[in-house]
C-alpha cells in the first residue's frame, strides 16, 4: 500500500489529543483492497485539509485481518468506532469530533467529507 501521507503511532495520536491539537487520522489496515483504493485519492484529500490548515496523519491498525498490531492499536481504534477501514476521523483542539466515517473511498466521497469536516471548524 502505497503511504503518500505521515504515519503515526497510538502513542503520537494520544500526544496531540493530549496537546490538544487539530488534524485528520486515517486509519488503514494493510490487507483492506478499500484502504488502497482509497489511497489514490487521499492525497486531494490531504490538500484539501491543508487549506484549513489540518494535517492528515495515517495509521496502519492491522496487518493481517482480525489481528491488530498490538493491544495498543486495539485500544485506539475500539475508542474510535471499532474495526471498519478505511476510518477518517476528525480531531479538533484533542476532543474526537466525527470518528464514523467508514469506507470513504471515492475522490467525490472525500471531497464531501473535506466539506463536511470543514463545516466542523
Amino acid at each position: 500500500m502505497s503511504n503518500t501521507l505521515p504515519s503515526i503511532l497510538p502513542a503520537t495520536f494520544y500526544e496531540k489529543v493530549q496537546n490538544q491539537h487539530s488534524f485528520v487520522l486515517n486509519v488503514l489496515a494493510s490487507w483492506c483492497s478499500d484502504c488502497t483504493e482509497q489511497q489514490i485519492n487521499i492525497q486531494a484529500f490531504s490538500n484539501l485539509m491543508a487549506e484549513n490548515q489540518l494535517e492528515v496523519l495515517q495509521l496502519t491498525a492491522q496487518k493481517e485481518k482480525g489481528v491488530y498490531i498490538d493491544a495498543d492499536h486495539q485500544v485506539l481504534i475500539e475508542q474510535l468506532g471499532g474495526h471498519g477501514y478505511p476510518r477518517t476521523v476528525l480531531v479538533l483542539k484533542g476532543q474526537i469530533v466525527s470518528s464514523d466515517n467508514v469506507e470513504v473511498i471515492s475522490e467525490s466521497d472525500l471531497t464531501k467529507l473535506a466539506s463536511t469536516f470543514k463545516n466542523l471548524l
